[in-house]
């Protein structure tokens, strides 16, 4: 049987038999491609942010909810500076810490964010949350729209869970970039304020060693939580207001009023990060955690439909479809499902190592995508992204890159047969 690897690595090195298997790769077809005015992130269906992508042969991609790369041409852009982005922690299936009294840290965390939002708009700051509601949201995601919108400041609210060990003064945590002095700054505040509003209530407090402001490490000089990991350049922190685990807490935390309290606490350390120099308090020696696991994976999280599918309808000449017919028919498979294989393997053609460039394809290497025997082919928001990026790399419309994807593979069946 013929090796594919070894077909693929034929036609990558240049192997001429055909004018369009020619230089199946592209310089980091993934790489965004935006115009100097296109928006980074468009708002989606009931709010949503979506970090955008690119645009790719005319359409737009962007991040879903879930991380993925899908189609979305109906997004409004989110247009002015954003000097501030809190992320209420957890959603969705990831509940996050509960309470004795079934308060669940996920829903707790977007209520004080919510009135953490309308102090800091009081305050004149402009701010977004990266969830609005109850959505399952991967940390990548998360952090995709920070980099993408580069605050001033970026909080991701959460509360905490297992501590036993009494305490007299409120349990708070806050965790900062490591060997980021700003960042440093932003937790010390947080914790300041936040520990601060909570003692002036009694409860019977809890709190482990790590009460105060800390960088968490996993492996030398590296964040153990990726929601400070993956958004250095922007400073970021955590914070932990109180521990849900402990009833007395969970009480406290269930009442409106304290919600409010601890979001007005919240955002009073973040204007003052913003507006003073104040250096903030309670720091404590980073540490290191090798074995601490986050939540926050794309693990059966699922997209809505951001875009209908699409049908790309190509001609071609009757001795072309009679040659992409027999070579469906000897894989078991359908000419539709040929072309999108076509097109998917110019992609992985194109990711293969020490790849040669690609130039757009002009004049006659054009495929001629006309013809009176004509194939549609159905793409879903995800499908799509591979061929409008495909289309980029290639200078093509998307009819014609179906070509160039079916001509690819009529042209790797009739490879010469190795032992």
């Amino acid at each position: 049987m013929r090796s594919l690897v070894g077909v693929f690595l034929i036609v990558a090195l240049g192997l001429n038999a055909v004018q369009t298997a020619t230089a199946l790769s592209t310089e980091s077809p993934s790489t965004t491609n935006l115009s100097a005015n296109a928006a980074s992130v468009v708002r989606g269906p009931n709010g949503v942010l979506l970090p955008v992508v690119g645009r790719f042969a005319g359409s737009t991609v962007v991040s879903s909810t879930c991380g993925r790369e899908v189609v979305y041409e109906e997004g409004l852009p989110l247009e002015g500076v954003v000097d501030v982005v809190l992320d209420p922690g957890h959603g969705g299936p990831e509940s996050g810490s509960v309470g004795a009294n079934g308060l669940v840290e996920r829903d707790l965390n977007l209520a004080v964010a919510f009135h953490t939002k309308s102090a800091l708009e009081e305050m004149g700051h402009s701010v977004v949350l990266t969830r609005r509601s109850d959505l399952h949201m991967p940390i990548r995601q998360r952090t995709a729209i920070v980099r993408a919108l580069e605050p001033d400041a970026f909080v991701s609210i959460h509360h905490n869970g297992g501590a036993v060990k009494r305490s007299d003064t409120p349990g708070t945590e806050t965790f900062h970039q490591v060997d980021t002095p700003d960042s440093r700054r932003l937790a010390g505040l947080l914790f300041e304020e936040v520990q601060s509003a909570f003692a002036n209530y009694w409860v019977p407090w809890v709190r482990t060693y790590h009460q105060g402001v800390s960088a968490r490490l996993r492996e030398v000089r590296t964040d153990t939580y990726g929601i400070l990991r993956m958004t250095r350049g922007v400073p970021s922190a955590i914070v932990e207001g109180l521990y849900l685990s402990n009833p007395p807490e969970a009480e406290l935390l269930a009442l409106p009023e304290v919600q409010q309290i601890e979001g007005q606490a919240i955002a009073r350390a973040v204007d003052r990060f913003l507006t003073t120099e104040d250096a903030g308090s309670g720091f404590k020696p980073e540490f290191y955690d090798p074995h601490t696991t986050g939540t926050g994976t794309a693990r059966g999280c699922r997209d809505i439909t951001y875009s209908t599918r699409v049908e790309i309808t190509t001609g071609f000449s009757e001795e072309e479809y009679a040659a992409l017919l027999a070579t469906a028919e000897g894989m078991g498979q359908s000419v539709d499902w040929l072309i999108r294989f076509g097109v998917y393997t110019l992609k992985f053609l194109a990711e293969l190592p020490d790849a040669i460039p690609v130039a757009p394809l002009v004049g006659s290497d054009r495929p001629n995508s006309y013809g009176p025997v004509t194939q549609s082919v159905a793409w879903d928001q995800a499908e799509q992204v591979v061929l409008v990026k495909m289309a980029e790399a290639y200078g093509l419309t998307r009819t014609e890159v179906q070509k160039l994807g079916a001509t690819l593979m009529v042209f790797l069946a009739n490879l010469p047969q190795t032992n």
